[in-house]
């Protein structure tokens, strides 16, 4: 059986919650990633990652997952000004995530996994824990879990690039494109960026910015240590970190009496 949500009928669904499968919610973003990524580079990502994560998940250690389609769209304002963002804001996407992961829950399952596909994804833990106290007074007993797509991401790119500048278009999500579609991939125009005052500004100072006065070329790191061969590892890596996860929920749940 497939570990998409859209591929099934309504009643493998409801066999599947009667089951007590994890559910994944993939959260991406359709925002600029320097003049050589795609748009959807974060919905890409996510989606990858949890369907393949998910399905060695299941064909390795039994664990049963189903995966939403992905949300391609979030709040990106950080990116306002520059071609090819699509923003929602913050209020209304705290309401489009509960909204599904109720729907998920009257299908009848109880275990939600949300994966944040991108690092302004900042609302989704509010979200969540709201939506636990809400489900707690209506009497649903929910086991609500949320993680990022980029858990993990610094010690694999220690390990394949030697290190390398982390960060939004930077080496890792370059690497990962060129490792699943490269022929979307923009290699001439790919440079590393002028950055101004990042340290300074934002990881010192706090400071609340707009991508276009930190960066000259929309990315915050140099992308040009990536290879397809790195992009290959980086995603075996990633999707075998994802499965020992999704195992490691369930132990979970079981050694606490929730299975």
């Amino acid at each position: 059986m497939s570990v998409r949500w859209g591929d099934l009928t309504a009643d493998a669904i409801a066999e599947a919650a009667a089951a007590d499968t994890q559910v994944i919610l993939p959260l991406g973003c359709t925002e600029q990633h320097a003049h050589h990524l795609p748009v959807d580079t974060d919905t890409y990502q996510v989606e990858r990652a949890c369907v393949e994560g998910g399905r060695l998940a299941r064909d390795l250690h039994g664990v049963q997952v189903l995966v939403l389609p992905p949300l391609p769209y979030g709040p990106a304002s950080e990116h306002f000004g520059m071609a090819g963002t699509i923003s929602l804001t913050n209020e209304l996407y705290v309401q489009l995530v509960k909204q599904i992961v109720w729907s998920v829950l009257d299908s009848g399952f109880r275990r939600v996994v949300t994966v944040r596909g991108c690092g302004g994804h900042w609302a989704v833990p509010g979200a969540l824990w709201d939506l636990k106290a809400e489900a707690r007074r209506a009497e649903i007993d929910v086991i609500l879990r949320v993680i990022s797509v980029s858990d993990g991401w610094d010690e694999v790119q220690q390990e394949i690039f030697g290190g390398g500048d982390a960060g939004h278009a930077a080496v890792m999500e370059t690497a990962l494109a060129l490792g699943g579609r490269a022929e979307l991939v923009q290699m001439d125009r790919m440079r590393a960026p002028t950055l101004r005052r990042l340290e300074e500004r934002y990881r010192a100072g706090g400071e609340v910015f707009h991508f276009d006065e930190i960066t000259d070329t929309g990315a915050l790191g140099d992308p040009s240590p990536a290879t397809v061969e790195g992009g290959e590892r980086a995603w075996r890596l990633i999707t075998e970190r994802l499965a020992d996860r999704l195992r490691f929920f369930d132990e979970q749940d079981r050694e606490l009496g929730r299975l």
